[in-house]
C-alpha cells in the first residue's frame, strides 16, 4: 500500500510537470497565431477600398480583429490542452465506475445521461445560431456607440440627449432584449441539466432504499455506495468542463467565420508598375455604380470630363451622388462599369500609393490626431521640413492659431484643454493638404463647419490651395462656386445639366431653381420692428 502511495504521488507530479510543459507550448502557439491574425487582417483590411471599410463600421472591425484573435487565443492556449484530458478523464471514470459494482455504475450514469438530454436542446445548430446573434447584436452596438461618441459635439451644441440618436439606443436595446430572451429561453433546460447531473448521490440513495427495503445489505455494498457517492460529483464536474469547452469551441467558430468574412472581401486591384499620367485631368466615361445590397443605382451610366488646372463644381439634391463621384476617383470604391480615367490613365491601372499622391481629400468634418500641430500637418509629407511646414501653415491662414497656442507649432492638440474650432480644424487639415502638395483637390463641402468669423479665412486658404490645380469642390452654398470653370448638377446619379453660372441660369433648368431658392434663402431677415 505503501509502494502505491508513492507511485500515486510520483506521477501526479510528473503529470503536473507535463500539463505545465504543455500549456507553455500551447500559449506560445496561441500568441503566435493570435498576433499572426492580427496582422494578417489589417494587411487586408489596409488593401481594402475605404468605402468598404466605412461601409462595415470600425466598431464592427475593431471587434473582429481584436476579440476574434483573442478568443482563438484562449481557446488555443487554455481549453485545447484540457480537451484530450476532458475527453479521456470520463472515458476512464466510465470504466472506473463499472469494476466495483456494475449495477450501481449504471445507476450513477443515468442522472448525467438524462441531465445532457436536456441540455442537448440549447446545443448544436441552435447555439450556434443564438450565438452569431448575439455576436452580431455586439458588433451593432460597438458601432452605433463609436457613432454616438463622434456625434457628442452636436449633441452638446443642439441640446440633444442620448434619445436623439435613435440607432444607438435601438441597438442597446436589441442587445438587452436578446439577452434576456436567451436567458429565459435557457432558464428551465439549465435547472434541469444541473438539477440531474448535481444529484446523483441522492439518486443513488433514493434507488438503494427501494430496492433494498428487506434490510439485506451488506457491508461490502455499503462500501461501494460511500465510494460512488464521493465518485461521481468529478463526474459532474468533467461533463461541465467538456460543455464549457464546446462552448468556447463554438465561438472560435463564429469568431473564425467573421475573420473569414473580412478576408474574403475582395482588394482593391494592384495597378501597373509602368503608366503615363499625361496631365490632371480628369474622365468619367458611361461610369455606373451601386452600394452593396442597395438596387437603385448610385450613380447612373454618367460621362464627363474635367480639364487639367480647372475648378469644377458638383451640385444638386442631397443623396443625388455628388460625394459618390468623388469617392470613385479616389477608389474608396471601385465602379461596376466604365472607366474613370486621370491624364488618359485607369485609375484602376495606378498604383493605390500614386493615386494617394495624385489626389488630395478636403472633408466637411476634419480630424486631428492627440498630435503637436507640427507632427498633424507633417503627416502628409513625413520628410518635409519645419519650415515647409510653416509656410503650409500660413498659406493656410493659420498665423493666428499658432499665436493663441502655448506652444506654438509644438502644442500638442487635446492635451491639457488644447481644442480648436470647426473652422479652424479645417485649416489645419487645408495645410496638411497643401504641404502634401497633390495636383488634384477634392474638397467635399469643406465649408459645412466653418463659423463666420473662420469662413473668410477657410476661403482665402483655399485660394491658396487650388492654385494650379485641378479642383474639385461639392457645395450646397452656390454662391462660392458662381466662379467656377464649369458646374455639374447631378440628381438621382444622373447628370441633369453641365456649364458655367451663366449657362445654367438661362437654361432655367434645375440649377436655376436651385439658386432662386438660395437667393430666397439668404434674404430672409428678421425686421427690426419685431426685435425687442
Amino acid at each position: 500500500m505503501v509502494h502505491n502511495g508513492w507511485m500515486a504521488v510520483l506521477f501526479a507530479f510528473l503529470s503536473l510537470i507535463i500539463y505545465f510543459i504543455g500549456l507553455l507550448c500551447s500559449h506560445k502557439s496561441a500568441f503566435r497565431v493570435a498576433s499572426n491574425m492580427k496582422i494578417k487582417c489589417m494587411e487586408h483590411i489596409l488593401k481594402m477600398p475605404i468605402g468598404k471599410v466605412n461601409d462595415i463600421g470600425s466598431g464592427k472591425l475593431r471587434k473582429i480583429v481584436i476579440e476574434s484573435s483573442n478568443a482563438t487565443e484562449t481557446f488555443l492556449a487554455h481549453n485545447l490542452p484540457d480537451l484530450i484530458g476532458a475527453i479521456v478523464t470520463p472515458i476512464c471514470m466510465i470504466i472506473i465506475l463499472f469494476v466495483f459494482d456494475w449495477r450501481l455504475g449504471l445507476l450513477s450514469l443515468m442522472p448525467t445521461i438524462l441531465g445532457f438530454l436536456a441540455m442537448s436542446k440549447m446545443t448544436g445548430k441552435a447555439m450556434a445560431d443564438d450565438m452569431k446573434k448575439y455576436q452580431d447584436s455586439l458588433e451593432d452596438m460597438n458601432n452605433q456607440a463609436i457613432e454616438y461618441v463622434r456625434g457628442m459635439s452636436v449633441v452638446k451644441t443642439f441640446g440633444q440627449t442620448v434619445f436623439s440618436f435613435k440607432k444607438f439606443k435601438k441597438s442597446i436595446d436589441d442587445y438587452s432584449n436578446l439577452c434576456i430572451s436567451y436567458t429565459k429561453k435557457a432558464r428551465k433546460t439549465m435547472l434541469v441539466f444541473q438539477l440531474f447531473i448535481n444529484s446523483v448521490f441522492a439518486f443513488l440513495i433514493g434507488i438503494t432504499l427501494v430496492f433494498n427495503a428487506n434490510g439485506n445489505i451488506t457491508n461490502e455494498f455499503i462500501l461501494n455506495l460511500l465510494f460512488y457517492i464521493i465518485y461521481t460529483p468529478i463526474i459532474a464536474t468533467t461533463m461541465t468542463k467538456i460543455m464549457s469547452i464546446s462552448e468556447n469551441s463554438l465561438v472560435v467558430k463564429d469568431a473564425l467565420n467573421r475573420v473569414n468574412e473580412i478576408l474574403k472581401i475582395e482588394p482593391l486591384k494592384k495597378g501597373k508598375d509602368s503608366y503615363d499620367v499625361k496631365d490632371n485631368s480628369i474622365k468619367f466615361e458611361n461610369v455606373s455604380f451601386s452600394y452593396e445590397n442597395n438596387e437603385n443605382k448610385a450613380i447612373d451610366n454618367i460621362s464627363f470630363t474635367i480639364p487639367s488646372k480647372s475648378l469644377t463644381a458638383l451640385v444638386g439634391p442631397s443623396g443625388g451622388g455628388k460625394s459618390t463621384i468623388a469617392n470613385l476617383i479616389t477608389r474608396f470604391y471601385d465602379i461596376d462599369s466604365g472607366s474613370i480615367k486621370i491624364g488618359d490613365v485607369n485609375v484602376r491601372d495606378i498604383k493605390k500609393e500614386k493615386l494617394s499622391d495624385l489626389v488630395s481629400f478636403v472633408f466637411q468634418d476634419s480630424k486631428l490626431l492627440k498630435l503637436s500641430i507640427l507632427d498633424n500637418v507633417k503627416m502628409a509629407n513625413p520628410k518635409a521640413s519645419e519650415k515647409e511646414i510653416r509656410e503650409a501653415l500660413s498659406l493656410a491662414q493659420c498665423d493666428d492659431i499658432l499665436e493663441r497656442l502655448p506652444n506654438g507649432i509644438n502644442t500638442v492638440y487635446g492635451s491639457k484643454g488644447v481644442y480648436l474650432s470647426g473652422g479652424e480644424m479645417q485649416r489645419i487639415n487645408i495645410a496638411r493638404v497643401i504641404l502634401k502638395n497633390s495636383p488634384i483637390v477634392i474638397l467635399d463641402e469643406a465649408t459645412a463647419f466653418a463659423d463666420p468669423e473662420n469662413e473668410g479665412k477657410v476661403q482665402k486658404a483655399f485660394e491658396n490651395l487650388s492654385k494650379n490645380k485641378t479642383v474639385i469642390m461639392i457645395a450646397h452654398r452656390l454662391s462660392s462656386i458662381i466662379n467656377a470653370d464649369k458646374i455639374i448638377v447631378i440628381e438621382n446619379g444622373k447628370i441633369k445639366q453641365e456649364g458655367n453660372h451663366e449657362q445654367l441660369l438661362k437654361e432655367s433648368g434645375l440649377y436655376s431653381k436651385m439658386w432662386n431658392d438660395y437667393q430666397t434663402s439668404i434674404s430672409w431677415k428678421v425686421g427690426a420692428e419685431n426685435v425687442k
